[in-house]
């Protein structure tokens, strides 16, 4: 499997123009499932910034949360993963490539 069908299979849609709303909203009052996409840390605690929101299959969702990636199992029914790059293929984030090298390559 290439890493292009690797993506074809494990990211479903790009949810930006849904989420991309919500960061409008007070936080308080959105659900749990929605502020951890919205405000992610890093590992050391810092802000990240998310800068697009794309649908994943739960088995990707699982290993990118594994990575400490923004993730929301159930965002409104869909495991849901905060990109924080933008501008390139997803198939160059390392993230990705890291994931894809260990299952598939």
């Amino acid at each position: 499997m290439s890493i292009q069908q690797f993506i074809d299979h494990q990211i479903t849609m790009n949810m930006s123009p849904f989420i991309g709303l919500l960061d409008s909203i007070d936080s308080e009052a959105l659900p749990n499932e929605y502020v951890e996409l919205i405000s992610h840390s890093d590992v050391d605690g810092e802000p990240v910034e998310i800068l697009e929101y794309w649908g994943v299959s739960e088995w990707l969702a699982l290993q990118l949360q594994g990575r400490k990636e923004a993730v929301s199992m159930n965002f409104n029914g869909m495991p849901t993963w905060g990109r924080t790059t933008s501008g390139q293929a997803i198939k160059l984030d390392s993230v990705i490539r890291d994931i894809y090298q260990e299952h598939y390559a």
